[in-house]
């Protein structure tokens, strides 16, 4: 019974010496965002965890940006995975170093932006790479050097930890993609998502797609949502081209149109930039078997062959679950303890 005291008093002491993050809120005017033709906001928040020893000492941090997924906000982190409770955990372990993780919002007018540059959503990946890390860098102890910052992502957020280490390696050299989503235009031209392709298709405005959006139908503003993302076109109709086209029950590729767009895509893209995925510090990828989108384990496993075709070093991680179920305790078991290796503190 004593030793039982003796160890509650102990756990009690380090919880209370080492207390608990905070987490602050800051606000953006972009630059990358004006202009955009979907009219959202140029004036973003973003969520920045700061990390008990923050308060108590003058030192400088590693950080993590941490990209949520389509339909989400930034508050996903914070209030459904409880992201500042496990890294106040893994950081009064020692599982991993102290560290500032930087919560981006990139919820669009389509649910989400791809964290991509686009004529037509706006230029997400310059808001990130560009603006929220120099105000990061400005307003908070940062170490402030490439290799004390990584990026990780989960789903679309995934995708756009991807995209954002094979075209910024000099600002993102580490980066972890969960369950990444849209690696591929695979032969499931749908990405399991053929009804909302379907429907689309009967888009005739951003009014139809947010009637849409409002009825629940997401995956059909989720195609328009990548399309206006990585494949934009402002001259044309909802301001993209249309990749597909409906045969009856079925769903063809519309030529040249189609295989335009699928060049788009990271997979497709890997040789063009081969040079920028090289000169990456460490890269991982992982996805659960049981995940309900069914193009992401082949798309996730073919971009890791291709990979290796290409010499590219990396990580790839599977596991039993399906594609939220697992987030948060893959983050404290595997992503976080990963970036804080890599991340030189």
């Amino acid at each position: 019974m004593k030793h039982i005291i003796l160890a509650l008093l102990t756990l009690f002491v380090c919880s209370s010496a080492s207390g608990a993050g905070s987490v602050e809120v800051v606000t953006l005017r972009s630059k990358a965002l004006a202009g955009n033709l979907t009219g959202d906001p140029v004036e973003q928040t973003f969520k920045v965890y700061l990390p008990p020893s923050y308060r108590r000492s003058n030192q400088r941090y590693a950080v993590v940006f941490l990209l949520h997924g389509i339909g989400d906000t930034s508050n996903v982190w914070i209030t459904y995975f409880h992201v500042p409770e496990l890294l106040d955990e893994l950081i009064a372990r020692g599982t991993i170093a102290d560290l500032i993780v930087v919560m981006p919002n990139a919820n669009n007018r389509f649910a989400g932006s791809f964290y991509a540059n686009s004529p037509v959503t706006g230029n997400w990946e310059d808001f990130v790479a560009d603006e929220i890390v120099a105000r990061v860098d400005h307003q908070f102890r940062t170490i402030g050097t490439p290799a004390s910052r990584a990026v990780a992502g989960h789903s679309m957020g995934g995708f756009g930890a991807i995209r954002l280490a094979m075209h910024r390696p000099d600002v993102f050299p580490i980066a972890y993609a969960m369950s990444p989503c849209c690696l591929d235009a695979i032969e499931d031209i749908g990405y399991g998502n053929a009804a909302g392709w379907e429907q689309f298709l009967e888009f005739k405005s951003y009014d139809d797609a947010d009637r849409a959006l409002r009825e629940g139908a997401w995956g059909a503003v989720a195609a328009l949502g990548l399309l206006s993302a990585i494949d934009p076109d402002p001259s044309a109709p909802l301001h993209v081209r249309r990749p597909v086209v409906e045969n009856g029950r079925e769903l063809l590729p519309q030529e040249p149109a189609y295989s335009e767009f699928r060049e788009k895509f990271p997979l497709q893209q890997i040789g063009k930039y081969r040079d920028n995925l090289r000169r990456l510090r460490a890269l991982a990828i992982d996805y659960g078997f049981e995940d309900e989108f069914a193009h992401i384990p082949p798309s996730t496993s073919a971009f890791s062959k291709a990979l290796n075709e290409a010499h590219i070093p990396h990580t790839l991680e599977t596991y039993e679950g399906d594609h939220r179920q697992m987030i948060r305790a893959r983050l404290a078991t595997t992503v976080f303890p990963f970036l804080s290796r890599k991340l030189e503190h």
